[in-house]
């Protein structure tokens, strides 16, 4: 039996160093506060990107699910979209501070990836995750949110709970 290793601490190498920031164009590690003030705004402008493309997948999916409802389009055809879309907002509403969206968004994609069959009550419960997510977007309610948010977050969670497919 091998006995315990200490650890071996490595130090990069100049290419790792220079790859890591670049010193011709990016930022040094100490950051100035005008390249905070840069990176901000990178960041801001990736936000309102990140809101248009989430609020074209929820009028997407808006326009499914009533699609489903009318009868044009079965209904267990959608599910695939719908954990689809949810799972993308699921990964970016995070990165964006929307955690809210991220819980819900799972929530979407766990519900509709669950789903053997799908009826009245389980479009219900899609439409209501989408309705929620538009609410936050709209709203721009980021962070963990307020005690309405959670109770909302409980609500769709018994609603999943419930209404099994």
């Amino acid at each position: 039996m091998a006995g315990r290793q200490k650890a071996q601490i490595i130090p990069p190498s100049n290419e790792l160093r220079r790859k890591a920031v670049n010193y011709k164009k990016g930022f040094s590690v100490d950051l100035t506060s005008t390249e905070m003030l840069q990176l901000e705004k990178v960041v801001h402008a990736a936000t309102d990107k990140f809101n248009t493309a989430a609020s074209s997948s929820l009028k997407a999916l808006r326009e499914l699910v009533a699609d489903a409802r009318a009868g044009k389009t079965p209904a267990t055809d959608i599910l695939k979209r719908v954990a689809r879309e949810a799972l993308d907002l699921k990964g970016l509403g995070g990165t964006f501070d929307y955690p809210l969206v991220t819980r819900i968004a799972k929530s979407l994609n766990d519900y509709a990836v669950s789903l053997s069959k799908v009826g009245r009550p389980q479009l219900e419960v899609i439409a209501l995750h989408i309705d929620a997510l538009y609410v936050l977007l709209a709203q721009s309610i980021t962070g963990t949110g307020g005690e309405i948010e959670w109770q909302v977050l409980e609500g769709l969670s018994q609603a999943t709970q419930k209404f099994k497919g």
